[in-house]
């Protein structure tokens, strides 16, 4: 987690792929997304049977269902934060690593200024999630599982400042074969100009 006084917050987790994968398996049915999942359609869906728009729209689907279970406002789709989570997840399948900063050092804050989310921005927050998954552990509700029973990813899904997302999805794993993967960055933010 590293903060800007002045300028911005950002805070960053990511879940490896293992940990995922475990903490989705040992969830409880009874959690609130869970719960959300039966009113989010393709919310179930393993990756090889649900295009890209559709994990999205379940993904904000539930993060929203789960914010709302908290008592917290929901999040709004994003542009400019959808723009840098895409090319952030496809960079991530396509150059094979796993992380909140590129080979090349380009930063969450660098991908989202470049997209134009923090123009004419007076002060701003950012948050970035990043999971995948494969097969079931690739399902939006499972996903959103796994993150929620990281305590730094729940943090960022239930942080009552944020009001928009942007969520990039891209087909395959970023370590090694994957084909019925998904990889995923949800980046969150809030700006005021």
């Amino acid at each position: 987690m590293a903060a800007r006084r002045g300028h911005g917050h950002i805070w960053t987790r990511r879940a490896a792929a293992q940990s995922l994968i475990l903490l989705a398996a040992a969830a409880a049915f009874s959690s609130p997304a869970a719960a959300a999942s039966s009113r989010c359609a393709h919310a179930s869906a393993a990756p090889a049977h649900l295009s890209t728009p559709a994990a999205s729209h379940a993904l904000r689907c539930l993060i929203n269902g789960v914010r709302r279970a908290h008592h917290l406002r929901p999040v709004r789709a994003e542009r400019h934060l959808r723009s840098a989570a895409r090319r952030h997840a496809d960079d991530m399948v396509g150059r094979d690593y796993f992380a909140h900063a590129s080979p090349g050092g380009t930063t969450m804050a660098s991908r989202v200024k470049h997209a134009g989310y923090l123009h004419s921005a007076r002060e701003w927050w950012l948050g970035e999630a990043l999971a995948w998954g494969n097969g079931g552990a690739g399902a939006p509700q499972a996903i959103l599982r796994g993150l929620l029973n990281s305590p730094p990813h729940r943090a960022i899904l239930l942080d009552p400042g944020f009001r928009d997302l942007g969520i990039g999805i891209a087909r395959g794993a970023p370590q090694g074969a994957g084909a019925g993967a998904l990889t995923i960055a949800l980046d969150f933010g809030r700006v005021r100009r």
